[in-house]
This record gives C-alpha cells, structure tokens and sequence, in this order.
C-alpha cells in the first residue's frame, strides 16, 4: 500500500479496469452519513467489479492518485451514501461488523487488510 493512499495499487487497478482506464465513467457517491466527520470516511468513487461487487475508492485517493480535482458533474452519475448502501445492504452487511461505525469506511479497512495465509 502506498503511505499517501489509503488503498492499495491493486484496488486501484481494480478500478480503473472497470472503469475503462477513466474515472469518469465511475459514480460519484456523496457522503451522507452520521460518520462524515470520521478520519476515512467521506465521498468516493464507485463503479461495480466484473463480478458486480462494488469497487470503492476514496475521493481523497482518487484526487491524489490522478492528481486531479475530480468534478462529480464529469462523473456518470452522482448518488448519495444513502442511497449507496440500501442498493448493497445485503452485500455490506455481509461484509461489516459494526452498525455504529461506517459501513464503507469498515469495508474498505477489511479490504486493504493484509491476508494471512
């Protein structure tokens, strides 16, 4: 992982794969949350993998990786958190633990988290 992104080169050729090389063809999802004002959590970037899992990438990492300000009116669409997590409700709740933290933030920690074998 690389010290100034929060997620790895792989989650980010992951998403560039998916967008066509381009995250504009990605959605924009605003923060909406009771968490916004948490370290990670805020609005990011979204386009389902391959496999339809969402592929999720901090707006902070995205802005910093293409060294860009990302326009959400360039993106594909923009949609609330809200409406984000009633779309994945079941996946994420596969996927997070806790009701009381962020369910996006938890993901993408769960995410970047070393495997061991």
């Amino acid at each position: 992982m690389n010290p100034v992104l929060s997620v790895s080169y792989a989650a980010i050729a992951s998403f560039l794969e998916s967008a066509e090389g381009n995250y504009r063809n990605a959605i924009y999802v605003t923060c909406s949350c009771v968490h916004s004002s948490e370290h990670g959590c805020g609005d990011f970037l979204f386009i389902p993998g391959y496999d339809c899992k969402p592929i999720i990438l901090p707006l902070k990492d995205a802005e910093s990786f293409f060294q860009t300000c990302v326009d959400k009116s360039e993106c594909a669409c923009e949609i609330d958190s809200h409406i984000f997590n009633r779309l994945y409700q079941k996946w994420l709740g596969l996927m997070v633990s806790s009701s009381k933290e962020c369910a996006v933030r938890q993901f993408l920690r769960e995410n970047e988290a070393p495997k061991l074998p």
